[in-house]
């Protein structure tokens, strides 16, 4: 992988991240890119040096040449999300995890006739905005009151999140019931998913 991939991975982890948790930090980053701690790093203070990010305490952020950047690599990887699921037959699970290299192979020039082809979508398979310009009106499970919803979109796309919710059909626009208590839990006709703490802002939800 050369660099200019390599930045760009790292700015849409950020993203990715800012997204789901409203911050980034280096143990998310380290663990989303598969790399160590070190490499982390020493691989920020590069882009922070570039003014892509800044760091205020161990939280990490993009600067507005980072979100800008952003931005096509962001379109450029749900696209690729939507060719994988509708093209290739990836399962829905493993399209956010396949599609890692494919689209840094998109060539811009290319690219208008490549969203065309797939018939314009504007949401991957886990229902995020493939346009930052179109906004999502919807509410993390910390937001939610116990009660039935739909699964507006799966914002952090972990892999193993993304199974267990296959596993039991609870996809982007599907109706589930939200349990409150101790344990927050979806639940639909298929079972229930119980999330952790960390977990409680990667799925939203609409009435």
């Amino acid at each position: 992988m050369n660099f200019k991939n390599n930045e760009e991975d790292y700015i849409k982890t950020i993203f990715s991240l800012s997204e789901a948790f409203e911050v980034a930090n280096e143990n998310q980053i380290s663990r989303d890119l598969n790399v160590s701690m070190a490499t982390v790093s020493e691989y920020l203070s590069k882009l922070e040096r570039k003014n892509l990010i800044k760091k205020e305490g161990r939280d990490i952020k993009l600067t507005r040449e980072g979100y800008a950047m952003a931005i096509p690599v962001i379109k450029k990887h749900r696209i690729s999300e939507v060719f994988a699921v509708k093209m290739l037959e990836v399962p829905w699970e493993y399209s956010h995890s396949a599609v890692m290299d494919i689209e840094h192979t998109i060539e811009d020039k290319y690219f208008d006739n490549f969203i065309k082809n797939l018939g314009n979508p504007i949401k991957c398979p886990h229902g995020n905005m493939i346009y930052n310009s179109l906004k999502i009106d919807d509410i993390n499970l910390i937001q939610a009151v116990p009660g039935r919803y739909r699964i507006s979109r799966i914002v952090y796309e972990d892999t193993a999140i993304l199974k267990k919710m296959a596993d039991l059909g609870m996809f982007p626009d599907t109706a589930v019931e939200l349990i409150g208590g101790e344990n927050i839990i979806l639940s639909n006709s298929n079972g229930e998913l119980k999330f952790s703490a960390s977990m409680l802002k990667t799925v939203r939800l609409v009435i």
